[in-house]
């Protein structure tokens, strides 16, 4: 982001109204494994791009356990990333305003 701190305080608001976590739960929910592994593998990318270390982490090992048809090893995986996402996003509603990341 160059430095550009309002920018990233935007992409906070951003990443709050990404659906992508929703869309891995569901898929997993659903046994959708190829919807599963899209969704994982977009959470990894945006969690890397916002520097969200524990969520990319976590998000990349669900990617590999997904390739690697190791579905019986998702379930504690799965926990990690939905822990790891409530993590920042109480982070992210705690430190900023609403009026902040909206960019107002």
């Amino acid at each position: 982001m160059c430095g550009d701190e309002q920018l990233y305080i935007s992409c906070l608001g951003m990443f709050l109204d990404d659906p992508t976590m929703d869309e891995l739960n569901e898929a997993i929910r659903i046994k959708s494994w190829d919807e599963a592994f899209t969704a994982a593998h977009a959470l990894k990318g945006l969690a890397g791009n916002m520097g969200f270390v524990p969520l990319m982490h976590s998000t990349g090992k669900l990617v590999v356990l997904i390739r690697g048809g190791r579905l019986q090893e998702i379930g504690d995986c799965v926990a990690q990333i939905n822990s790891n996402y409530r993590d920042i996003t109480d982070a992210i509603r705690t430190s900023f305003t609403h009026k902040e990341i909206k960019g107002e």
